[in-house]
Parts: structure tokens; C-alpha cells; sequence
């Protein structure tokens, strides 16, 4: 079934405007969809984003592009190359393009602030919780393009600016995430997929979200997205807790043991006993570099063109390199 309506239920001055006492009973817990007014701050039109790409580092962008079937990754790197903000979007709006630019809270720090206030609210209307390490991400992407399934390892909020999307979030069971294919995203021998079937559709909720709307849903949620007939752009924010660095120790440590013992550990549990042997073993792997995965190469294949039909123009391979 799908969810989520629009329109602000009522006014309370944050960032969040229809905040209810149950939303903190569902918190990391339950995905829940609020409405929000980061549109408000104007730092979220075409013309302040077209500003942002024009002196965005080139090793805090992604480039992607993408094929139609969820079933089947597809997945190229590009570059913007010399092109304008404003030739960039044109091109995405026009193509089959996702551009992430990330950790905007460390090119400009008017995001920062956006970022601090969104967390200070959270934290404010939840007392106990207590976040760190944030982070904030604006993605621009093209109509009827898809995020593959995948799961993230920090916490995850998704906020939508403009266009329309539709987000699949399926249960955290075994199925939908095998607590191997969890170590492996962890521990960095893949970036974030996971084993995807066309019948966990059945299970998954979806929600249209809009521009104003907002999902947050449970740690290592796995999901998907699929943009409609429209440019969107979006932003998603990250943050890590207490329960969440457990979490991250104990599937780090346990997919170390999986891997140099050949153990598979019974419990992933972010409590109990068991979290502090789990949490030094990471912090030796950490410290030594024991069990250090080699770092994935990505390469460039294609450049920015709004002269061309899908916005894209092929390019000899080359590596991806900083710098």
C-alpha cells in the first residue's frame, strides 16, 4: 500500500512542521513521514544549487548514471568537466543522471547551520537522544531514474525539495538483509548493495514522497527509490548515536570473525555483554589495519553534455583521482 499524504498539519517554527508525541515513540524505530521547511531557508533552488556545483570539489561529487531494472545493477561514473551549475542541472533534468553532492555542511556553512538546527530540533523534541557526527548530502537526479537496493550504515533521514519519488523500505529481517551481506557493507568489501528479489516488493512499505516531506526508518533499513516523470532534488542527512557505533562495532567485529575464522557469530544485538569484546576487536582492526579492505577503484566513462540526448557523452575510461 502506498503512504504519506501532503500539506503541514500545523506550525511549531522548526525545521519539522507536523511533529506529534508519537513521532518519539517511533524515532529509529518505525519509518515515520513528517513535513518540513528547508525550502524556507533558500538555500534549495535551482538558482543556489546551480551556485554550489559551479565550486564543488571534484572529490565531493558523485556522477551517476544508471539502467531502468532494479533486478539488474547498471551503474556508470561520469564528471561535470567545465560545465555550468546551471548547464549541469539542465542536462540532469533532461538525461538519466544521479549527482550527489556530499557533505555540504563542509563546502558551505549555511548548510551547516541547516544541518546543526535539524539535529538540535531532533534532539530537543526527543530528550535522551543524543547524535553526533552529522552529515548532509543534496542529490539532483533525473526523471524516472532508481537508487538500486541498498542499505546505508549511519542513521538516515531523506527530505524532498522538488519533483515527486516513490521509496520502497523493506523490513530488517534476514531475508531482506542477510547479516552477511550487512558485515560486508561495513566492513567495506562492497559500498552499500545487497541481494535484491522482485517478491520483497510484496513486504516493502512505499511511500510517493513530495516536495515538503520527509522519511526517516530504522538503522540499515533496506530500500529503493524510483524518481517519477520529474527532476528532483532532494537532500539526505546522516547522523550516528550510541546504539548506532554498537551496532556498527558488533557487525564490523563479527564479519571480521566470519571472515579470518570462518565463525559466524550468533547475535548482532547492539547490546549486551558480548558489544564489548566486539567493540575493541574493531577498534584493533581500526588501529592496526588488520583486515583492511582493499579500496574500490571507481573509473570515469563518461562527461556532462546537454548537447547530447540523455546529457551524457562518452569518454575514454580513465581512473577516478582526487586531486
Amino acid at each position: 500500500m502506498v503512504k504519506g499524504t501532503g500539506g503541514m498539519k500545523n506550525s511549531n517554527g522548526g525545521m519539522v512542521a507536523d511533529w506529534e508525541d508519537k513521532h518519539g515513540r517511533q524515532f529509529g524505530a518505525e519509518t515515520i513521514q513528517l513535513t518540513h521547511r528547508l525550502q524556507e531557508t533558500g538555500l534549495f533552488t535551482r538558482s543556489a544549487i546551480a551556485d554550489l556545483i559551479d565550486r564543488y570539489p571534484r572529490e565531493l561529487y558523485g556522477l551517476n548514471t544508471m539502467g531502468g531494472d532494479a533486478s539488474t545493477k547498471e551503474w556508470r561514473e561520469g564528471e561535470i568537466g567545465n560545465h555550468s551549475g546551471v548547464d549541469v542541472i539542465s542536462a540532469i533534468e533532461n538525461g538519466r543522471m544521479w549527482l550527489n553532492l556530499r557533505q555540504l555542511m563542509d563546502v558551505d556553512k549555511n548548510y551547516g547551520e541547516v544541518l546543526k538546527s535539524i539535529f538540535s530540533e531532533f534532539e530537543t523534541r526527543l530528550p535522551g537522544l543524543n547524535t553526533y557526527k552529522h552529515s548532509m548530502g543534496l542529490l539532483v537526479s533525473s526523471p524516472n531514474v532508481q537508487v538500486y537496493y541498498h542499505c546505508d550504515v549511519p542513521g538516515q533521514m531523506l527530505w524532498q525539495l522538488e519533483g515527486k519519488k516513490r521509496i520502497y523500505i523493506y523490513p530488517t529481517k534476514e531475508t531482506f538483509l542477510p547479516r552477511e551481506a550487512l558485515e560486508s557493507v561495513i566492513i567495506g568489501e562492497t559500498e552499500e548493495e545487497i541481494p535484491y528479489q522482485k517478491r520483497f516488493d510484496d513486504f516493502a512499505e512505499i511511500y510517493d514522497l513530495e516536495p515538503g516531506q520527509m522519511l526517516h526508518w530504522p538503522l540499515n533499513g533496506p530500500h529503493r527509490v524510483e524518481n517519477k516523470d520529474c527532476l528532483n532534488i532532494s537532500v539526505t542527512t546522516e547522523h550516528w548515536t550510541k546504539e548506532i557505533r554498537n551496532s556498527y562495532a558488533v557487525n564490523y567485529a563479527n564479519g571480521v570473525l566470519r571472515r579470518s575464522l570462518g565463525y559466524a557469530a550468533r547475535s548482532n544485538s547492539p547490546s549486551g555483554a558480548h558489544v564489548y569484546a566486539k567493540a575493541a576487536l574493531t577498534l584493533l582492526c581500526k588501529k592496526t589495519g588488520w583486515n583492511k579492505v582493499r579500496k574500490f577503484q571507481p573509473f570515469i566513462d563518461f562527461t556532462i553534455d546537454p548537447n547530447m540526448k540523455n546529457g551524457i557523452a562518452d569518454i575514454a575510461r580513465k581512473p577516478l583521482i582526487y586531486g
